[in-house]
């Protein structure tokens, strides 16, 4: 599956996409080449972009679930407080 152009990407505005299309960029980039000074500095800029994103996904919410989660969670709570008080 082909990945979007990075200028697309970029234009949704949002950071994480666009790291991880940059990401991809780099790697594809890299064994494109045949300089070893295009590699080296492909390199450099790859790590750091693999730490942005590392950084990016850690700082994301964590989702809670959805409203029928929280129900069922709660059903089950009541349910178990019920059957421990009989």
């Amino acid at each position: 599956m082909p990945s979007k152009p990075l200028a697309g990407v970029a234009a949704t505005g949002v950071r994480l996409d666009t790291l991880r299309a940059l990401r991809d960029r780099l790697a594809v980039e890299i064994d494109a080449t045949a300089s070893a000074r295009d590699v080296a500095a492909l390199s450099a800029r790859l790590l750091e972009t693999l730490a942005e994103v590392a950084a990016a996904e850690a700082a994301e919410p964590k989702p809670k679930g959805t409203a029928l989660d929280e129900f069922t969670r709660r059903r089950s709570a009541s349910a178990s407080g019920r059957t421990n008080s009989a």
